[in-house]
C-alpha cells in the first residue's frame, strides 16, 4: 500500500524533472562570429561619459524599464564566478551576475589565493593571513557586475561563461527605473572602481560579449 502511494508521488516528480531538462537543453543556442584578438586581462576597465546617449525603454520579458546610460564601459578580465538569479526582482532584467578580476589581481595570479562566492547580488572573498594585500586592493581590481543582456543572443551566450576563463564585455553602465505604469523598481550603477559595500556593483547593459574566440552581439 505504501509502495504504491510512493510511486504515485515519485513518477510525476520524475516526469517533471526530465521535462525541465528538455526545456533547458532545447533553449536557443547563441550565434557568435569568430574573434581572433587576445583578451587583454591586464588592462584597466575603460569608462567614458555617455552624456549624448539618450535613455530608452527596454522590455526583456514581461516588465518595461527605463534605461539611462551613465557611461560607456569596456571590461576585460578573468571570471571569478557566475551566479544566475531567477526569483529576485532584478532577475527579470539581469539574470546573471559576473564577478570579474583584472590587471594586478590577475597578473600576479593573486586571485587564485582567494575564496570567491556570490549570493544575494553580492560577491564575497576570503583570504589567509599571509595574503599580501587588503580588501581595498581586492575591491580595486575586481567587481561584481549585474549583467543586463541587450538581446536574447547575448543572454544565451552568458550561459556558456565559466569560472576561470577570460572574458571581454562592452556596453554601458546604467541606471534602471520602472517605465510608466510598471511595478516600482530602481537600480543605479556604480561609476567608480574604488568603492566598496552597498551600491558599489556595476549595473552593466552589455551590447557585446567576447568569449573563447567568438563575439556575441
Amino acid at each position: 500500500m505504501s509502495n504504491q502511494h510512493n510511486n504515485k508521488i515519485f513518477w510525476p516528480a520524475l516526469v517533471t524533472f526530465f521535462f525541465l531538462l528538455v526545456l533547458i537543453g532545447c533553449g536557443p543556442r547563441p550565434q557568435g562570429t569568430p574573434y581572433s584578438e587576445a583578451i587583454e586581462i591586464n588592462l584597466e576597465p575603460e569608462q567614458y561619459p555617455a552624456d549624448d546617449v539618450s535613455e530608452f525603454v527596454f522590455q526583456p520579458n514581461k516588465n518595461k524599464y527605463l534605461i539611462k546610460p551613465r557611461a560607456e564601459y569596456f571590461l576585460s578580465g578573468i571570471v571569478l564566478g557566475k551566479e544566475r538569479y531567477v526569483y529576485d526582482r532584478g532577475a527579470d532584467i539581469a539574470p546573471y551576475d559576473l564577478a570579474i578580476a583584472w590587471n594586478k589581481l590577475v597578473l600576479t595570479k593573486l586571485y587564485k589565493q582567494l575564496k570567491w562566492s556570490q549570493s544575494g547580488r553580492w560577491y564575497l572573498w576570503r583570504y589567509n593571513e599571509d595574503f599580501p594585500f587588503d580588501n581595498t586592493f581586492v575591491a580595486r581590481y575586481s567587481s561584481n557586475n549585474h549583467i543586463i543582456p541587450a538581446n536574447p543572443n547575448i543572454k544565451a551566450a552568458l550561459g556558456l561563461v565559466r569560472k576561470g576563463e577570460s572574458i571581454d564585455l562592452s556596453g554601458y553602465l546604467v541606471n534602471v527605473s520602472q517605465a510608466a505604469g510598471e511595478e516600482e523598481f530602481t537600480w543605479n550603477s556604480s561609476l567608480s572602481r574604488e568603492d566598496q559595500g552597498g551600491g558599489s556593483c556595476e549595473v552593466f547593459y552589455v551590447t557585446e560579449l567576447r568569449y573563447k574566440g567568438k563575439s556575441y552581439k
